[in-house]
């Protein structure tokens, strides 16, 4: 899989549909559940500092190349989409690419779990 194969699915559409809406979820960290919120939301824009395939070129050195990056939380925390198991993980930042959280079991999960929760 490379740059030039890669074709977002057609769930593509629905993710950025909801995470522009409901940008938050919640993740087990260590026996602690965290909500998260995503801070920048990856888009196919060449040229965009946020371009999904400038992010997923990166990070495939270090991260499984089927795992497309979804976006970022404040603390640079990578949310990753599987293409091919389909399950959802977030990686830690400052963690090796070995630990990462389980966050869903397929992206339309995911999206069914997405909240929004206004900061006071």
């Amino acid at each position: 899989m490379d740059e030039t194969t890669l074709q977002l699915p057609e769930a593509f559409d629905d993710w950025i549909r909801a995470v522009s809406r409901y940008p938050m979820f919640d993740v087990w960290r260590e026996g602690r559940l965290c909500s998260v919120r995503l801070v920048h939301i990856l888009r196919p824009e060449p040229g965009s500092p946020w371009d999904i395939f400038a992010h997923w070129q990166r990070l495939r050195e270090v991260f499984p190349p089927a795992w497309l990056p979804l976006g970022y939380d404040v603390f640079g925390n990578v949310l990753f989409w599987d293409l091919e198991g389909g399950s959802v993980y977030l990686a830690w930042q400052g963690y090796p690419s070995t630990r990462y959280a389980s966050v869903a079991p397929n992206l339309q999960t995911f999206i069914e779990n997405l909240y929004y929760r206004p900061f006071a």
